[in-house]
């Protein structure tokens, strides 16, 4: 017997604008922190 599709459960994907704010502001820290990481490492 084979499951249908139809009988998995559906996960909300939904991204609102603060999630998008909150991912780019991470983004640049992250990129910021590295950055400044390996130049004090190379120095």
């Amino acid at each position: 017997m084979q499951a249908k599709k139809d009988d998995k459960p559906e996960l909300a994907r939904h991204l609102k604008s603060r999630h998008v704010q909150l991912i780019a502001i991470g983004g640049t820290i992250g990129t910021g922190l590295f950055l400044g990481s390996g130049q004090s490492i190379h120095t």
